[in-house]
């Protein structure tokens, strides 16, 4: 789904706010992945590439008969401030290479009883 920036920002706090309201500790580091489409490997490839020179673990898997997709995953907190960072840095190196930022996702995170993170 083609979104501009300014409107997945606009999610991204949805986002946040109903992690909030599920008991998410936003300030607890994990894996969070960025999905994008691509019509072309060859620019799918391009901002696996840039992604990975960013520090994402990357891949790029054939979804359909025309499209490509790309998923980048780091591990980070979820704060307001680090997601707006993440998601631009994301959303500008899909967009350059011809992309569609399909959004964020990650699991849920609590402390644990034993002060780790569950």
């Amino acid at each position: 789904m083609a979104r501009d920036l300014e409107a997945q920002r606009a999610m991204n706090s949805e986002q946040l706010a109903q992690r909030v309201k599920m008991g998410d500790h936003l300030d607890i580091a994990r894996e969070i992945e960025h999905f994008a489409l691509f019509t072309g490997r060859k620019e799918a490839d391009a901002a696996r590439a840039q992604l990975a020179a960013e520090g994402f673990a990357t891949s790029v898997k054939r979804r359909g008969w025309s499209k490509f997709e790309l998923r980048a995953t780091q591990s980070a907190t979820i704060e307001a401030h680090e997601v707006d960072d993440m998601v631009c840095r994301v959303f500008k190196i899909v967009e350059r290479n011809h992309g569609s930022y399909d959004g964020w996702g990650g699991s849920l995170a609590y402390p644990t009883a034993s002060g780790g993170t569950s």
